[in-house]
């Protein structure tokens, strides 16, 4: 029916290219001055406040299409198929409210405060109809709820939702490899200086 829409921090992708850049120099700081044991002593640091600010400014996002809504978050991803969905709000940052509960989006915060003063929050409740006629233009947390609000009555309107679940539940899934590199990092960060 339609496309999948893909929201996501332009500004995280700045600043992780921030970050990336400081530790590369960092890194050449110290092989420079210490070679390869001083790399080996202090590199992890570094290394890890990248995946740090990869993990909570890139990677995030929030992808909605014709078969789910998918909030891709620091930790985990929450994949929410359209029988499950029950309404979003964009008031404090986009939560999901689903038959299994509520999914937050790190990816998609509330508008500036300035912004948010001039008009209220968007609130999409399927059984009370939409509240809010404005695209807001941007990764926030109204936008990416009007975009749902849209999708979903398409979709109702299609015939492809009943308000039945159908046995469908919200999936969570960790972000494994994440979580151990910040771990390994760490750990490593905190070792390897008393080894040398």
């Amino acid at each position: 029916m339609g496309p999948t829409h893909v929201f996501r921090s332009t500004y995280g992708r700045i600043l992780t290219g921030a970050a990336a850049l400081v530790a590369l120099v960092t890194l050449v700081s110290l092989a420079t001055s210490g070679g390869v044991e001083e790399v080996l002593r202090y590199g992890a640091w570094p290394l890890l406040a990248v995946l740090v600010v990869w993990a909570l400014f890139w990677y995030p996002e929030v992808q909605v299409s014709d078969g789910e809504i998918v909030l891709r978050n620091v930790l985990r991803t929450v994949h929410v198929p359209w029988p499950t969905f029950r309404s979003v709000d964009s008031h404090l940052a986009l939560k999901v409210t689903t038959t299994s509960g509520t999914f937050t989006a790190w990816a998609a915060p509330a508008s500036s405060g300035s912004v948010a003063r001039l008009r209220n929050p968007r609130t999409v409740d399927p059984s009370k109809g939409m509240v809010g006629d404005r695209l807001v233009s941007g990764a926030n947390a109204d936008a990416v709820a009007l975009v749902i609000g849209e999708r979903y009555e398409a979709l109702r309107s299609a015939g492809h939702l009943d308000g039945d679940d159908h046995g469908l539940t919200p999936r969570t899934t960790w972000h494994v490899a994440t979580v151990a590199g910040l771990v390994v990092l760490t750990t490593l960060g905190v070792l390897a200086p008393q080894l040398g």
